[in-house]
């Protein structure tokens, strides 16, 4: 299983990645698209000039599921209205920071929403609130997506 993380610079990705891989949290500031385990970090500047959504494109491919990441605690949105659809993935949205006191969970939802996520899950990686939850989500989407696709791949491919 491949997750591919798209979000605007210090939106958390990385830190995400390394609480969901039960990591050391250390900051650490993606230069260039990382292939880190089952995950695929993006670089917040992908995100926020449109030049390289393509690149964005072209290495989701390697995805199995699109996670548009937003930082609640942040006034801006970098996704672009119905963003979600130009994936052939399921993606699902992920407000993070929620333990900050800044954290507005309604105004991140409402941009990922915004952005065509149906399904928005509230994270800290700092306190491991929502992680859980996350973990059984994620799984559980990779197995729908697996039984609907399972034509589409050879055999072994999602082992």
């Amino acid at each position: 299983m491949k997750i591919m993380l798209i979000g605007a610079s210090a939106a958390g990705k990385t830190t995400l990645i390394q609480s969901l891989s039960n990591e050391e949290i250390r900051y650490d500031k993606t230069q260039a698209v990382e292939y880190i385990g089952n995950f695929i970090d993006t670089p917040g500047e992908y995100m926020q000039q449109r030049g390289y959504w393509g690149p964005l494109t072209i290495t989701s491919h390697d995805a199995d599921i699109i996670c548009f990441v937003q930082d609640s605690s942040s006034e801006d949105c970098w996704f672009s209205p119905g963003s979600a659809n130009k994936f052939s993935k399921p993606v699902v949205g992920i407000a993070t920071k929620t333990d900050k006191d800044e954290s507005n969970l309604r105004r991140a939802h409402s941009y990922l929403a915004l952005a065509g996520c149906t399904t928005v899950f509230d994270v800290s990686a700092y306190t491991g609130d929502g992680i859980p939850e996350l973990v059984d989500n994620l799984h559980a989407m990779l197995e729908k997506y697996q039984k609907d696709n399972a034509r589409r791949y050879e055999d072994g491919y999602f082992d």
